[in-house]
């Protein structure tokens, strides 16, 4: 059932454009303020054990539904729920849509679109100045994204079901959307409230780790796996200080190896040229997810042989 899920999703996520308008962070991150406001109100000060709440209620519930439906109609319903909660969980933007809108910026030489469009990738203050150098970032940036947006949820929906990924989605939008101040005082946050972002960035940065790995080596089978696997040794368990820093350094190198970047980026790289680097880019992230899908087939098949 997971396997004609996850098949089903994604062949839906390609053709219907509109359940972009459904994955807003805003939608999730009303539920969680609401939550976390009654917490709060009856007295609950702990910002840790809020956020926790916040996420157990729907995680919960999603898991107990599904276990419902997975005996009815022989699983068929509960495939159906599968592939509603995974249109809602990928995302919540579409990879290679962004990735086409930074070679269209490109392509008409428009500076200030693309480093619109490159901040859709990265925090502002980090896009380069260089059109090289952005192209370079936003590339290593789009394998990135491929973890965040398809791999981790994928890993989870495998691993915990349709709770799995409501999991990972709930904590990524929480991770990336909580402030680290106050945003009417610009004070810091209480230290009841800092609690709670600090702990969903932790857990955030936890669960991209095992999908990211098997991303990384994903990279490494379908494009230059000695290039790709070199960076997969050198920084599996970690260079950098943060987990969150080692994962997006290991998906930025490990896909930069995989299609050859560097080879392929010099100082005098034109449209055509960035164009074609994007293109492959995508097409790397599309194998990557056939390799997946393959092994959860493999698995699949072994345990009904089983």
């Amino acid at each position: 059932m997971t396997l004609i899920s996850l098949l089903i999703a994604l062949v839906l996520e390609r053709l219907v454009g509109y359940m972009t308008d459904f994955r807003r962070p805003a939608l999730w991150l009303r539920y969680a303020d609401g939550l976390d406001a009654l917490l709060r109100r009856i007295g609950l000060r702990w910002g840790t054990l809020r956020l926790l709440f916040v996420l157990v209620v729907p995680v919960l519930l999603v898991g107990w539904f599904g276990e419902v439906l997975g005996s009815v109609l022989f699983g068929l319903l509960w495939i159906v729920y599968g592939i509603g909660v995974l249109l809602i969980c990928l995302g919540p933007d579409d990879l290679e849509d962004d990735v086409n809108a930074y070679t269209e910026a490109v392509a008409m030489d428009d500076p200030s679109r693309q480093w619109r469009v490159a901040a859709h990738f990265m925090p502002a203050a980090d896009v380069p100045e260089d059109p090289v150098e952005r192209a370079r970032s936003v590339a290593g940036a789009a394998f990135v994204e491929s973890n965040r947006r398809i791999f981790a949820v994928m890993f989870w929906f495998v691993v915990l079901g349709p709770a799995g990924a409501v999991l990972y989605r709930l904590v990524s939008i929480l991770a990336r959307s909580l402030p680290a101040e106050d945003e009417d005082s610009d004070a810091p946050l209480d230290e009841a409230r800092a609690d709670g972002v600090r702990l969903a960035a932790g857990l955030c940065a936890l669960l991209e780790w095992p999908s990211a790995r098997l991303a990384a080596l994903g990279y490494a089978i379908t494009g230059s796996f000695d290039h790709a696997f070199e960076s997969l040794r050198r920084l599996f368990w970690g260079e950098t200080k943060t987990m969150d820093q080692n994962t997006r350094e290991l998906l930025m190198q490990s896909g930069a190896g995989a299609v050859r970047l560097d080879e392929m980026l010099d100082d005098e790289a034109d449209a055509s040229t960035l164009s074609a680097m994007f293109a492959t880019v995508i097409n790397h992230v599309h194998r990557n997810i056939i390799v997946w899908m393959t092994f959860v087939a493999l698995f699949t098949l072994g345990g009904w042989l089983g």
